[in-house]
């Protein structure tokens, strides 16, 4: 991958970090005091459920930089090699941190509150099916980098 490749790349990941950003700082705990006031009944869940929602987006931030020095590293060394271990694992734990937290969030508004209805249990699908897709793409970004590794050492010895 190029540099003029990966560009466009960079550019996303910069552009999603800053609406994450802006949804954390203004958008969430914004919503969260609208809900509370047009909602008096439920308004002792705007601090906790915007806390969670918060730190969700924390997750996706955190990915989005895992994900940056992934690509750092495709671009110095070709592709990915072993060090891209650490970003995968990171990459990883965050995509599972926000997942469980979504999950989490919307099973308690939907068991527990009895408020949200179908979407609470969609939500709580989509948060948990975040955690095996992380996997999966862990796995295969650590399969890709010991292949490009095995690869190159036998390419030594030719």
């Amino acid at each position: 991958m190029t540099m003029q490749e990966a560009l466009p790349l960079r550019f996303l990941l910069v552009a999603l970090g800053l609406l994450a950003l802006l949804s954390q700082t203004v958008l969430l705990p914004g919503l969260a005091g609208e809900y509370a006031v047009a909602y008096p009944e439920v308004a002792h869940l705007a601090v906790p459920y915007a806390a969670a929602a918060v730190t969700a987006v924390a997750g996706f931030v955190v990915a989005l930089l895992a994900s940056w020095r992934m690509l750092t590293i495709v671009l110095e060394e070709g592709g990915l090699t072993l060090r891209a271990v650490a970003p995968a694992n990171a990459l990883t734990a965050s995509v599972g941190l926000s997942g469980i937290t979504v999950a989490g969030i919307c099973a308690h508004a939907g068991s527990v509150e009895s408020i949200g209805g179908p979407a609470m249990l969609l939500g709580l699908l989509a948060g948990l099916a975040l955690v095996p897709a992380a996997v999966a793409l862990r796995n295969r970004i650590l399969r890709a980098a010991s292949d490009s590794a095995g690869s190159r050492r036998s390419h030594r010895w030719i």
